[in-house]
């Protein structure tokens, strides 16, 4: 959220990493300040616009959830929530003012901006003007409850105590020779610059100018209460808890198409065999018997010629295996008279039990909408 991808390293990850990488920031034990729950909230409203935009998959979704519920959990059972603090309440507390008395000039919309905001009003700070030279600042007072600078940023520069600036766009918006010229009509006034940017919103040599009392995260940095190593090598077992419980799921995922597809073909059968039942009159018992042997034995035709393929190919082992995964069937191989283990399912619990996977009951077998709702279980 602080800087331009184009001016600052880009790191690859890949498979179960990304996740590793997305649980720790989230868990802020890859920030400036350890422990910090400013990126929790952005991953939360990350989520919630991917949401509403329709481009929330379901990896996307349940990752983000777990790594967020992981964070819960890291500021709950650690002591790191309350020792590193947010980057913003962290720099806020570095300026020593009253700041109920103070005019705060904020650069920046962005996520940050919203933290800074928050973070102000805590202190009791009433007077607060955003400028943005993308344009945004009246939609961000508007929906912050702050003034709006539109005009030039120089007088309003000029009549600040205190700026914040999170912009981040890798080009310095607070240069030497504007801070210099804001300096000198203030009669001596100290200006505090608060910069919380990753890529400096400060132009190098602001901070030497006199009259000004400058912090950027480095300063942030040294003033963050170390965390304690038990407190972050708790943290980080909370955190691979966090992770192996998602791969897990993730990994019972894996056979969602195949079921899906099961399902999608034992429905087209049913279907097909509804269809063949006489209509407008009530259906006699031999019809209906008739009509669940001639299911029952498709549902076995193609399995059965796979089973005899199987055998002749030398491949029984394989079939047997298989069969006993899928069904709990243990036939003995090579006895053809022996009975096979059978696991029987009750038909009094089918009405309530439904697919682990993708959350089908009995009555979606034969409804002509179950492909939409299997894509709506996804």
């Amino acid at each position: 959220p602080h800087a331009d991808p184009d001016t600052i390293p880009l790191r690859a990850r890949h498979a179960t990493a990304v996740l590793w990488h997305l649980f720790e920031v989230g868990a802020g034990l890859d920030s400036v300040v350890v422990g910090e729950r400013e990126v929790a909230g952005q991953l939360r409203r990350a989520l919630k616009t991917a949401r509403r935009e329709g481009t929330a998959t379901y990896l996307l979704s349940g990752s983000i959830e777990q790594a967020l519920r992981t964070s819960r959990r890291v500021a709950h059972l650690t002591r790191l929530a309350s020792n590193g603090r947010s980057i913003v309440s962290v720099g806020l507390d570095q300026v020593p003012r009253d700041w109920a008395a103070s005019r705060v000039l904020l650069l920046g919309t962005g996520a940050y901006a919203g933290a800074v905001v928050a973070a102000l009003m805590d202190r009791g700070c009433g007077d607060i003007s955003v400028h943005s030279s993308s344009g945004r600042a009246a939609s961000f007072a508007h929906s912050h409850g702050v003034a709006a600078i539109t005009g030039p940023l120089a007088p309003a520069l000029a009549d600040a105590d205190v700026v914040v600036t999170c912009r981040g766009v890798g080009t310095p918006i607070l240069t030497v020779a504007g801070v210099a010229g804001a300096l000198a009509g203030r009669g001596g006034r100290v200006l505090d610059i608060v910069d919380l940017a990753l890529a400096r919103d400060t132009e190098e040599g602001v901070a030497r100018l006199p009259g000004v009392r400058f912090v950027d995260l480095a300063a942030v940095q040294r003033h963050v209460p170390e965390a304690s190593a038990a407190e972050v090598a708790r943290a980080e077992r909370l955190v691979a808890e966090g992770v192996e419980d998602l791969i897990a799921k993730l990994k019972g995922r894996q056979l969602d198409p195949a079921v899906i597809a099961l399902r999608d073909n034992v429905t087209a059968m049913v279907a097909d065999e509804v269809a063949r039942l006489p209509q407008g009159r009530p259906i006699a018992p031999d019809e209906a018997a008739h009509a669940l042997r001639r299911l029952a034995a498709r549902l076995i035709h193609e399995p059965t010629i796979r089973a005899r393929r199987a055998g002749e190919e030398g491949r029984g082992e394989v079939y047997l295996a298989a069969l006993s995964e899928l069904y709990g069937i243990e036939a003995g191989l090579g006895h053809p008279g022996s009975t096979p283990a059978r696991v029987v399912v009750d038909p009094d619990t089918l009405d309530e039990a439904r697919c682990p996977a993708v959350g089908f009951d009995l009555t979606d077998l034969g409804e002509g909408h179950v492909g939409v709702r299997h894509l709506e279980a996804m």
